[in-house]
């Protein structure tokens, strides 16, 4: 089997290098993204018996060996498994031989078993063929790499072949095919249809599939408004911070008193975004303060340290951005702020899982989710938060304040799946497209 990597700009030209090039019997072994455009690996003389074997075998010694102490240059190396035959067969013909010692006779064990057993005697130094010359850095490096290759195929190979056996149970089908009709990762769908019993009948798969992932939803158990203090919102561009921040204040102002609340924006370089807040505020009464450095920033905090609550705006920075940094570190230095992440519904999974990771240096306590009205695939959002364990605070869904904020609920948002997907689908009425009254002219 040999196998062949095509690049192309999308995935119909893709398709259409692996049909020029290998003809009707090449068999697809994944397709990815990546910064080129759309990359499949297909395979020639396919042999799908002789795959799923070396497949077991290489699970098998992925999850017994453990890397054991380095073997001395006069022991005789161990013989290749049919796995490491197999990754060998795959690897180019000019590819660099390894650096490991000869092969030694047949039923010697491999090395992670060897680095577990009493050392034995040497053989007779005489016996041994001197080891051949090391190879270069760039040899290495090249090994590396193709190892890695090899690697991320036999765990791509491995989740396909999981996948078979998922869609195997009805049940367990139907759940996947929701899942990836909501937008969840692949990964948590498959985590999910794990769990269902595979002899269920197929009309409980919604049922339970909603209720595990309800499990799985992390939900931030207290109000963060209710401890008061200084709360800072951080997330990426056109999150929908500063509405966010107008909603919160203006839910606290009612329970409280509009002097109980101050905001703060850090946000000094896009006028719009500041003249934002500073309208927020006259509409509530709530006043608000400026800060464009870290000291600025702390001896404002100090000012307001008499008000009950202080919400800060920060400036919307892609995660990209160089100043991300800069601002993080404000944060930082002020020990007393604790900060919510806010992350727009209807963002790829790919792009919140990003912005997660580069806003891991604000430190954030839970995520406020917005802009739910604006996605038909809300799978995509729940999925981060349940892979980087980001407690759900608040949700929003529309831009009245405050009433499109509501407090995080696991029931009530995968009870949403459905009806945000249905009405993403729906096709728009021209007749109901414009809900305000039309005034004649005079």
């Amino acid at each position: 089997m040999k196998l062949h990597r095509f690049v192309a700009a999308d995935m119909r030209g893709a398709l259409q290098r692996v049909r020029e090039a290998l003809g009707p019997e090449a068999v697809i072994l994944s397709n990815r993204r990546s910064e080129e455009g759309v990359e499949i690996v297909a395979a020639s003389n396919y042999d799908e018996a002789f795959v799923q074997h070396a497949l077991d075998e290489a699970r098998r010694e992925i999850e017994d060996a453990r890397p054991g102490p380095a073997v001395p240059p006069a022991a005789p190396a161990a013989p290749l498994a049919p796995s490491e035959r197999w990754l060998r067969s795959l690897a180019p013909a000019d590819a660099a031989p390894p650096a490991a010692g000869p092969r030694a006779a047949a039923g010697s064990p491999s090395p992670a078993i060897a680095a577990r057993r009493p050392a034995v005697a040497a053989a007779p130094r005489e016996a041994i063929p001197a080891p051949p010359a090391p190879a270069s850095d760039g040899e290495l490096a090249r090994m590396r790499e193709e190892l890695a290759q090899m690697r991320q195929l036999i765990e791509r190979e491995m989740l396909r072949l999981t996948d078979e056996r998922l869609r195997g149970a009805p049940v367990r089908a139907e759940a996947m095919a929701l899942m990836e009709d909501y937008g969840f990762d692949a990964g948590l769908t498959r985590d999910v249809a794990m769990q269902i019993p595979a002899d269920a009948a197929a009309h409980r798969a919604r049922g339970l599939m909603l209720g595990l992932i309800a499990r799985r939803l992390p939900i931030c158990p207290v109000d963060p408004l209710h401890e008061g203090g200084v709360i800072a919102l951080v997330g990426p561009t056109g999150a929908g911070k500063t509405t966010t921040i107008a909603k919160l204040a203006a839910l606290y102002a009612a329970q409280h008193q509009p002097r109980d609340v101050a905001l703060v924006t850090t946000d000094t370089q896009r006028i719009g975004g500041r003249e934002q807040l500073h309208g927020y505020g006259r509409q509530l009464g709530i006043a608000v303060h400026e800060a464009d450095s870290e000291a600025a920033l702390l001896g404002l905090l100090q000012r307001l340290d008499d008000y009950r609550l202080v919400l800060v705006d920060t400036a919307g920075l892609s995660q990209r951005d160089r100043a991300l940094a800069r601002q993080l570190h404000w944060l930082r230095a002020a020990r007393q702020v604790r900060t919510l992440l806010v992350l727009p519904a209807n963002t790829h999974f790919a792009d919140l899982d990003e912005a997660v990771r580069r806003f891991e240096g604000a430190r954030p306590q839970g995520a406020v989710l917005t802009k739910l009205d604006e996605t038909g695939r809300l799978g995509g959002a729940l999925s981060v938060a349940v892979d980087h364990q980001l407690p759900l605070t608040w949700i929003a869904d529309g831009q009245r304040v405050p009433d499109d904020l509501h407090r995080a609920n696991a029931a009530r948002l995968v009870l949403r799946l459905e009806d945000l997907r249905r009405d993403a689908d729906k096709p728009i009425d021209p007749v109901h497209a414009d809900p305000e009254p039309h005034h004649a002219v005079a």
